[in-house]
């Protein structure tokens, strides 16, 4: 079998830094420890309601001991998998009591985010770096990505407060707080499952089953046409709620895996084969098992509802098409993108009424990719095997990049030089309003 190890350990050290961090920055003027503090000058503190949590929730941040209507900077700055700086600054100014609560109080200016929200400035991440700036949109720094899952249960995010002069420059510091947004906690098994000795390329997150506790509907996640294995972080987050999860790699998985370079003949038995291994797991219930697809993978994931009624009950179509497309391969080599046991599956409409559960299809009027908002349309328009409704939630403005879960930083739909299509503030709410939608439908 592949390689294993208990998460639970792993996803202590982001915590034990977050304590860490927290106790370091208690001394007071003279030195004594003070667990209970932050790091603070002149009694001002950073509050936050959960500071370690799962990187799918939302935090009450407020700043107390301000004076009353004072003016200050917050920062949000954390370090990504290739150890590049994000930050997020905004401008602010206390209440009446001294207290700046960023869930009640807009940065002035709409900079960098507008209206009053605790997560602004956390899901507004942007790269210091000039020479990362311009990579935003080629793919290589397509949005702020920490160390995956596999090889970091969470990860760390800074707040600084500061004083700001009349001209709306930085002085200095008031206090600082280190939050950790995890991936993963509690039991979790993961398992790096390799085709060599699994039949399939992927990350496999198991929770724990308590006695007593219900199997939860397993989940099959996988990307687009961007290849490689584009759905650990929500798989992780899947987990943390008690899914069973399988990121699965099925093209572009890196040298020596067994799977094609290219979106070509990608046969149907090799998600059947996941989805097996997903159902033997302790947790899993197999009569819930849901697939999660974005962009290109939404189609194989359509196909796989329809196609394998008796292992699929639901389905997520992020940013989907309605139909299947052709490979994504140019030359005498393209044949098709889907075979379904060898065979070629044909360009055209997907139809959905094998379907056995629902078919929820998320998607942006803004995506200029390609029509995912009328694919979501037609998606709906469709009936399962019991004759119920599909369904599908499409976000005003948002672009191709509604997938995965809430507060990851945003997704730049294109852009040079730094500069952000307006895509990203709408992609956030609506991977904000689908996320619970998406637990709903799995029942967890």
């Amino acid at each position: 079998m592949g390689r294993k190890r208990n998460v639970r350990a792993a996803v202590a050290a982001p915590v034990a830094l977050a304590v860490l961090a927290g106790a370091a920055a208690c001394s007071g003027g003279d030195g004594a420890s003070a667990p209970q503090k932050k790091t603070s000058r002149d009694g001002v503190q950073v509050k936050v309601s959960d500071p370690v949590t799962t990187a799918d929730k939302a935090v009450e941040i407020k700043v107390t001991g301000l004076e009353p209507g004072q003016r200050v900077t917050v920062a949000a700055d954390a370090k990504d998998q290739r150890d590049a700086s994000w930050a997020a600054r905004g401008a602010y100014t206390a209440d009446g009591d001294g207290v700046l609560d960023l869930g009640e109080r807009a940065p002035q200016g709409g900079e960098p985010y507008e209206g009053a929200d605790s997560m602004g400035l956390l899901s507004s991440m942007l790269p210091r770096n000039g020479t990362v700036k311009k990579m935003i949109g080629s793919g290589k720094a397509f949005s702020y990505h920490p160390a995956t899952p596999d090889k970091q249960s969470g990860y760390q995010v800074r707040l600084t407060v500061a004083e700001r002069g009349k001209s709306g420059g930085e002085g200095k510091k008031l206090a600082t707080r280190v939050l950790s947004r995890q991936w993963l906690h509690g039991d979790v098994q993961h398992r790096k499952l390799t085709v060599d000795e699994d039949g399939v390329d992927g990350e496999l997150y198991s929770p724990a089953r308590g006695k007593g506790e219900k199997r939860k509907a397993p989940v099959l996640v996988f990307g687009g046409s961007e290849g490689g294995n584009a759905g650990e972080y929500a798989a992780a987050l899947l987990a943390a709620h008690g899914h069973p999860t399988l990121s699965l790699c099925y093209f572009r998985c890196g040298e020596g895996s067994g799977r094609p370079d290219a979106l070509n003949k990608i046969d149907l038995d090799y998600f059947t084969r996941a989805m097996k291994t997903l159902n033997k797991q302790p947790s899993a219930d197999p009569g819930k098992l849901a697939v999660m697809g974005n962009s290109r993978g939404s189609e194989v994931a359509q196909l796989l509802g329809q196609r394998r009624p008796e292992l699929v009950r639901d389905v997520i179509a992020y940013a989907p098409s309605s139909k299947v497309n052709g490979p994504y391969l140019a030359g005498a080599d393209a044949y098709a993108a889907w075979l379904d046991d060898g065979e070629k599956i044909p360009a055209g409409p997907i139809p959905l009424d094998r379907v056995r559960g629902t078919v929820l299809a998320v998607a942006g009027d803004n995506d200029k990719m390609w029509g995912s908002a009328a694919s979501a349309r037609d998606i709906a328009s469709q009936h399962n095997a019991s004759g119920e409704p599909h369904q599908q939630v499409t976000y005003k403005g948002a672009g191709h990049h509604v997938n995965w879960f809430p507060y990851g930083q945003p997704g730049q739909e294109g852009g040079q030089d730094g500069q952000v299509t307006s895509t990203a503030k709408a992609d956030q709410h609506a991977r904000e309003s689908s996320w619970p939608r998406i637990l709903k439908l799995l029942g967890g």
